[in-house]
């Protein structure tokens, strides 16, 4: 398994951040609501679909612990990401940028968290 590139992760983030747009479009919510839409939308996604989001499938990406152990995400690391993505996305997308630049092509929310974005060849 490599790790997912930069353009990769940020399509499959674009992928969910428009199926949770939609949703909270056609409900007619706020978009401060959408935060928790996506926060819920993620942890629900990451859980049900063993460590990817919708995005990601469509991309074949999967989240795994840092050093690939397939033996799933652990429960706090599901919940914590989401809520680190806001707070990236609160810092200018800081966390993301990261990853664009770094050799190792995790975001801050992965090193925190122990985890990394992959390639995977089947689902």
């Amino acid at each position: 398994m490599r790790t997912a590139r930069f353009r990769e992760r940020l399509f499959a983030f674009l992928v969910d951040f428009a199926v949770v747009a939609a949703i909270g479009h056609l409900l007619g919510w706020p978009v401060l609501v959408w935060a928790a839409l996506g926060v819920g939308y993620t942890i629900a996604s990451l859980w049900l679909l063993s460590g990817r989001t919708p995005g990601k499938v469509l991309l074949r990406l999967r989240v795994v612990g840092a050093r690939g152990e397939r033996g799933g995400l652990k429960l706090w690391q599901i919940v914590l990401r989401p809520l680190l993505y806001i707070v990236e996305l609160a810092l200018l997308c800081g966390g993301f940028i990261v990853a664009l630049l770094g050799r190792d092509r995790l975001a801050l929310h992965d090193m925190l968290l122990g985890t990394r974005v992959v390639r995977v060849t089947r689902s």
